[in-house]
């Protein structure tokens, strides 16, 4: 035996809480290996101790069931056979292989009845903590012509019935067997017990439970007035039918496990010449059920199952495409015990790939996904990796507008690809100048062109325009269109105002000159959103009170840096008249400027604006 597997033997075992291992003792008493099929053994010819003593794999020994065997020895137990020369006792010094040597007594698939002495050796093992595992088949199934054969089940159900009763509250009833329709079946009705037993079977170590497959079988029925701690593991899923595949149960001390067919445990291998076999202890939740039945038997938790190390190969980062593009993603996966390994792909957009990779995977919807690679043991152990992917459109919309007195080209909105670039020109027409260029919302001063480079998003570009220097700026009210107090735009001929908690009215109420004007209320305001580019000298604008409203005060404020930072012009003034009256401010401020009107005294009264003129140099 190598150092590495010395050292994993007595790992395991110190694991399984023994300085010497448990022994798990198959039955060979029982003409197990009769007929041309059945090949219930660990290893033919080769008892009790199956051989090579140290195998490196299930192959190493030759029986149908070496897999279960092979799969205990590497888990730390030892296995053995009790062969058909043996002795089934309980208590019998006389007996190497006497049953209270024993952690666990596996009977698969007998053919002939235990006689009464041997029946009280098996319960008295189980009571005094052993554990017992009956494994049935269908009816017809007898393969052993001898004097005495039967079926497994007739076996199993003459065996629970001890001292006239039955101490396991359960029995073998016929199923379907070869040529039935119904001979070939799945289940996944595992029981969704909370209970130490089901938690133990359904969810141990060796992975949770969540499909088995039956080939010719027979059922069980229970019964808690018999043994109240009988329950089912798995039922029948069978239209019309009755009846579990698996149940369990607690007889003093021991614990038993019953399964209604051997076709779960046979591994499809074996060298007798004639035998052959199913395949299927390594396919569905086959081999988990064995494996967590035998170590529930034995009283132990199971060894602590390895968890896969994954990793993303490709993308070895986190992408980004463009929409319609696609990722050739590729996973990477190992586990300590070289157990198979399933995987699966989730690529974030509610799309999934049950591989390892490569897999190409296209992206069709802009915004931003999780690709999460998962590998998940036989054991029910899984791990992780995720690539981010961001998904940015093929093209963006750049709208582009101007103000009056001057262009934009290209104007309205414009298509640009992804990444690329665009310049607009911002031109003035005669007898205006370029105030500002705003770009998402922030002033860039007052350029003549503006490039975006590598577009990744849709943008916005405004230019607003203002007379030539030595004019000015005059603004009637009389456009535009704004009915409600809500703060909000108007574009007017001299450009784009804000009017906050004000409007434009045009109601006989509303003192104007033309056919309408600003009506404010409370805290309101009438704010510039381009600035008069030559600067201002006075301003002046007419006022009036609305309706039998009271007095209002109000002021007038500038902003030489584009609305950052505002100062009040002259003094605050008082409109108690419902006639419109001319009020005069003396600013003279050079350069760019822009205007708002605040009402100052915050009541409800209304005021209303008209004629705002500035005066530039």
């Amino acid at each position: 035996m190598s150092a590495f597997r010395i050292l994993l033997s007595l790992a395991l075992a110190v694991a399984l809480g023994a300085q010497t291992p448990k022994k798990v003792l198959f039955d060979h008493t029982r003409h197990e290996e009769a007929g041309t099929s059945a090949e219930w053994v660990i290893c033919s010819a080769s008892e009790p101790n199956p051989s090579p003593a140290a195998p490196a794999s299930e192959a190493d020994w030759n029986g149908g069931i070496s897999a279960w065997a092979f799969d205990l020895y590497k888990a730390g137990y030892t296995v053995q056979t009790l062969p058909p020369t043996g002795r089934v006792t309980y208590g019998d010094a006389t007996n190497a292989q006497d049953l209270a040597n024993d952690a666990v007594y596996i009977i698969p698939e007998p053919y002939l009845k235990f006689t009464a002495a041997e029946k009280q050796a098996i319960l008295t093992f189980v009571q005094n903590g052993g554990g017992l595992f009956m494994v049935g088949n269908h009816p017809g199934a007898i393969r052993y012509s001898g004097t005495g054969g039967t079926d497994a089940y007739t076996v199993f159900n003459d065996l629970v019935a001890v001292n006239g009763g039955n101490p396991f509250g359960f029995t073998f009833v016929p199923g379907h067997g070869p040529g039935d329709t119904l001979a070939n079946t799945t289940s996944t009705a595992f029981s969704t017990s909370t209970s130490p037993a089901a938690q133990a079977i359904v969810h141990g170590a060796y992975g949770g439970l969540g499909l088995m497959d039956f080939h010719s079988y027979s059922y069980l029925n229970f019964s808690t007035a018999q043994n109240p701690s009988v329950q089912e593991i798995l039922h029948t899923q069978i239209s019309g039918d009755t009846g579990s595949f698996i149940v369990t149960c607690t007889v003093g001390s021991g614990r038993v496990v019953a399964i209604s067919d051997s076709s779960p445990s046979d591994d499809g291998t074996t060298t007798t010449s004639g035998k052959s076999l199913h395949a299927s202890y390594g396919i569905n939740s086959n081999r988990a059920f064995y494996l967590n039945a035998t170590t529930y038997l034995a009283g132990d938790a199971g060894p602590a199952a390895p968890t896969p190390v994954v990793s993303i190969a490709s993308p070895t980062s986190n992408p980004t495409i463009l929409a319609g593009g696609s990722i050739s993603f590729q996973g990477s996966a190992s586990i300590s015990d070289g157990s198979a390994l399933t995987y699966t792909w989730s690529f974030g957009d509610g799309s999934s790939a049950a591989v390892l990779g490569p897999v190409n995977h296209t992206y069709t919807t802009v915004g931003t996904y999780a690709a999460t690679f998962t590998a998940t043991s036989n054991q029910g152990k899984a791990a992780s990796a995720t690539r981010t992917v961001t998904v940015n459109p093929a093209s963006y919309t750049i709208t582009a507008s101007a103000g009056t007195g001057g262009t934009i080209s290209p104007s309205g909105a414009v298509t640009v690809t992804s990444g690329g670039s665009q310049t607009f020109a911002i031109a003035p027409t005669a007898g205006y100048v370029i105030s500002s260029v705003t770009v998402d919302g922030v002033n860039q001063g007052a350029l003549s062109s503006y490039t975006f480079s590598n577009v990744l998003a849709g943008h916005t570009i405004a230019a607003a325009f203002a007379a030539s220097a030595g004019s000015s700026l005059k603004e009637t009210f009389d456009s535009g269109t704004k009915t409600a107090y809500a703060t909000g735009t108007v574009a007017l001929p001299t450009g784009t105002w804000t009017l906050n908690d004000a409007l434009l009215g045009n109601t006989t109420a509303d003192p104007k000159v033309g056919t309408q004007s600003v009506r404010t209320r409370n805290s309101g305001k009438v704010t510039m959103n381009f600035n008069f580019a030559t600067g201002a000298k006075t301003v002046s604008v007419k006022h009036a009170k609305y309706g039998t409203d009271g007095s209002s005060t109000w002021g007038l404020w500038y902003s030489t840096n584009s609305g950052s930072t505002w100062t009040q012009a002259g003094s605050t003034v008082t409109t108690s008249s419902t006639t419109l009256a001319t009020a005069s401010f003396t600013v003279n401020v050079a350069g760019a400027i822009r205007f708002e009107l605040r009402k100052t005294d915050g009541s409800a009264n209304r005021v209303n604006f008209d004629d705002f003129q500035i005066a530039g140099y």
